[in-house]
């Protein structure tokens, strides 16, 4: 009954602040700064990207004033092979438990909510074999953030280290407008290993964590979606490789800029104001480096970025 309460409050909270904010805000004022990378120095590592999972909404829901058509959302997980510290993934989409029953995780409400449909079998866990992976390789998971379609497949991970924001990470147990987050996967992980952003600026992005110290995968602190949110920039001796999370659903969060609606943003967005300035830093660090391939965090087009699974770009 509480969760019901909440959703029909962020709905007309939303229904309420339509008008107030169907016009974008101005863009945020951001501080020159500029980025190179040495990509000699850097270790030779792979990148891979499998779609586990798609989710579908209307068009109009993922960006302001876009038609009312369904369109889908994919939901991928990122696999960077370092030859020193190996396998980290880069979220971990939806679990086994979810592929062998999509309502089991992370629950009816959401699920009706974004539509979800998975095959059988499409868990991340079940599909390194087709990248010559076990899940045991897996040394380190880092997240984007702690929604379902994010966290879920942590639980098939167990022995690895999960790396987090501390800022997302002691919000682990809020509750929101669709109800509390589901905490299974991730309340039994024995190896969590906080950060705390550095004021090391990586162009637009202020605050930054240089995960491996080598500038192979740099944290940025993108906040708004949810408090800690984070993207990750991946330096490989080929090229660099943005990846938004939900910072960024699709390319126009980034390109125009262009708003979510009002109901996703009031029932999905812990700030959005603030997630409106990380889409203008993004679009700022994309528009200054323009061999820079960004991908967003459900779009289709990211399949025209990186090879087909399973294989790698380097």
């Amino acid at each position: 009954m509480l969760a019901l309460q909440r959703l029909v409050a962020a709905i007309t909270v939303a229904a309420l602040a339509g008008c107030a904010t169907s016009k974008p805000p101005p863009a945020p004022e951001l501080s020159p700064a500029s980025w190179s990378v040495d990509r000699e120095s850097l270790p030779e590592g792979t990148l891979r990207m499998v779609q586990v999972a798609t989710t579908a909404s209307p068009g109009n829901l993922v960006v302001q004033g876009a038609p009312n058509r369904r369109v889908e959302l994919p939901v991928y997980v990122y696999v960077f092979e370092h030859p020193a510290q190996g396998v980290t993934l880069i979220d971990t989409g939806f679990g086994r438990r979810t592929a062998a029953d999509s309502e089991a995780y992370p629950g009816k409400r959401m699920t009706n909510l974004l539509s979800l449909t998975m095959t059988e079998g499409a868990a991340l866990a079940d599909r390194l074999p087709e990248a010559g992976l076990a899940t045991e390789d897996v040394a380190h998971v880092v997240l984007t953030h702690m929604h379902p379609d994010h966290v879920g497949g942590l639980e098939d991970f167990p022995e690895a280290t999960l790396h987090i924001a501390s800022s997302e990470w002691t919000t682990r147990l809020d509750g929101s407008a669709l109800g509390s987050i589901d905490p299974s996967p991730f309340e039994g992980h024995a190896n969590v290993t906080e950060f705390t952003w550095t004021e090391t600026p990586v162009g637009p992005f202020a605050q930054t964590v240089d995960l491996f110290g080598d500038g192979s995968l740099i944290a940025l602190s993108t906040p708004g979606h949810t408090p800690g949110h984070t993207s990750f920039l991946v330096n490989l001796p080929g090229g660099s490789y943005l990846i938004t999370g939900d910072a960024a659903w699709v390319d126009p969060h980034w390109q125009a800029p262009a708003m979510k609606s009002p109901l996703v943003r009031s029932l999905l967005e812990h700030d959005w104001q603030a997630n409106w300035e990380s889409q203008w830093r993004i679009r700022r660090f994309a528009m200054d480096h323009i061999h820079l391939v960004v991908l967003s965090g459900h779009d289709a087009k990211n399949a025209e970025r990186l090879p087909v699974w399973p294989e790698a770009t380097r």
